[in-house]
């Protein structure tokens, strides 16, 4: 196998990642919800889950429902707002929030780590696709839309819901 097949598998599988990133999450969270047990890291996890949340909002009035798609449609690269600073906003603001739910349900050190590592190695691999599939995209300037960003109502939603089953799971 040469480099540029790897490199070619690698992105294939970074796109089936992507396609499939909110269903590969579900085994973990279950997972977590078995293995948690009671701590005092409540207000932590808030700010890791709010600063998630606010970052995703920030990222999706610029990027709009794209976000929320399962493969990689955009005509373009956004070069302002959060993707000034960042490349892949979305993402950090999705590594808070799992950030968040791990200290909320408090697993044992070694879940809470392999976790962590688990979200990297897909996210790493997700976001070598896309800036696959962006690196000849022309640069583009947005404006911040808060309806852009209605598509986060289903992630304020899911957190919601999984505080819900925090509350139930105590």
């Amino acid at each position: 196998m040469t480099d540029n097949s790897i490199n070619k598998s690698v992105i294939r599988f970074g796109k089936i990642l992507f396609k499939y990133r909110a269903v590969i999450a579900a085994p973990f969270f279950v997972i977590l919800v078995v293995f948690s047990k009671s701590c005092h890291l409540q207000v932590l996890s808030s700010i890791f889950i709010v600063t998630g949340l606010i970052l995703r909002i920030w990222a999706a009035g610029y990027i709009g429902e794209k976000s929320r798609e399962n493969k990689f449609t955009t005509q373009y690269a956004i070069i302002n707002g959060p993707y000034h600073y960042l490349k892949h906003p979305l993402y950090l603001g999705n590594f808070f929030l799992v950030l968040g739910v791990i200290l909320l349900f408090c697993p044992p050190i070694w879940l809470g780590i392999l976790i962590i590592i688990l979200f990297v190695f897909v996210y790493l691999l997700i976001i070598n696709s896309e800036l696959n599939y962006l690196k000849d995209l022309p640069k583009k300037e947005m404006k911040f839309k808060l309806a852009n960003a209605k598509g986060e109502i289903s992630t304020i939603l899911v957190m919601i819901f999984i505080f819900l089953i925090y509350i139930v799971a105590r």
